[in-house]
């Protein structure tokens, strides 16, 4: 079992910046999809990093600077093919077929990570919770609100179903505006299931998206 002391440890992969040659071909590229965003070459940025769950497959981000404010996208790519983040699990789904995606112990969390930054749940974003102290916005919230967390915050827990063959991540989430505690079971082919679902505290909502400093722009 590793505790959150130990998955705290995960660290995320930096963004590499392209040079101006290298953005430029994956902007052309791009132009040939049917449903392609027109980006400036001349005004946009094209980073990847790496993800430590699929092999082949990486993370894209194009900003465009030419409109205020900047627009930007992620795509995940293998260099050739560019799948758009829509906020919905199928690309991440298909990339987890075709890459044949490795999970285990050490990576989960951060795959979970990747996984609710870019896909939204029916009720809003989804952010695993692992130092409370830490949380986007804390800040925004009531002494009394800040107290409430830090008292009913479960620390993360993941474990190994041998027989089942599968992760389960054990620990707190913020969704819909509270604080839940759930185990999130993991399959081998990177699909999620909720259970063991217990509110334990209302009525938080950041001014902003949590995930805006933390997966994509950290």
């Amino acid at each position: 079992m590793l505790n959150s002391s130990l998955a705290g440890k995960s660290s995320q992969p930096s963004w590499t910046r392209l040079n101006r040659e290298q953005a430029h071909q994956v902007l052309n590229k791009l132009s040939g999809n049917r449903d392609a965003v027109v980006f400036s070459k001349e005004s946009t940025e094209v980073s990847w990093r790496s993800l430590p769950f699929y092999t082949n497959y990486r993370l894209y981000r194009l900003i465009n600077y030419a409109t205020m404010p900047t627009f930007s996208m992620m795509y995940l790519s293998n260099g050739d093919e560019f799948l758009t983040v829509d906020g919905t699990a199928a690309p991440i789904y298909t990339v987890n077929e075709k890459d044949s995606i490795r999970l285990n112990e050490m990576n989960v969390i951060p795959y979970l990570d990747f996984f609710f930054t870019n896909v939204q749940g029916s009720e809003g974003d989804i952010f695993l919770i692992k130092d409370p102290r830490k949380m986007p916005f804390m800040d925004t919230l009531t002494e009394t609100q800040q107290q409430s967390v830090i008292a009913n915050f479960k620390p993360l827990k993941v474990s190994h179903d041998t027989a089942a063959h599968v992760y389960k991540v054990t620990g707190t989430l913020y969704y819909g505006g509270g604080l839940i505690s759930a185990t999130i079971v993991v399959t081998p082919d990177g699909k999620l299931a909720f259970q063991d679902q217990s509110l334990l505290l209302t009525g938080i909502h950041f001014p902003y998206s949590p995930h805006s400093q933390h997966w994509i722009e950290g």
